[in-house]
């Protein structure tokens, strides 16, 4: 529904802005999407630290249902 869609964009918004915030990730290249209030992150980082750092921060987002991680170590390939 459209309402669906706009909470999305919505939640979207905000997960990226409270990563931006995140000293230690705003100038990384994450990717957000979000689906039925599902987000999920992609893109490449440079720490198994900073992989966790992102999608703890996803999850403390209001109205955030669940956090799925396809992050990657930068230079590494997906298989």
């Amino acid at each position: 529904t459209a309402l669906a869609y706009i909470a999305d964009s919505t939640l979207t918004t905000k997960v990226t802005a409270a990563l931006l915030a995140e000293k230690n990730l705003r100038s990384l290249d994450i990717k957000v999407v979000t689906v039925n209030r599902a987000v999920k992150l992609s893109g490449y980082v440079l720490s198994n630290d900073q992989i966790s750092q992102a999608v703890m921060v996803a999850q403390n987002v209001s109205g955030v249902r669940e956090v799925k991680s396809d992050l990657l170590l930068k230079g590494e390939t997906r298989s």
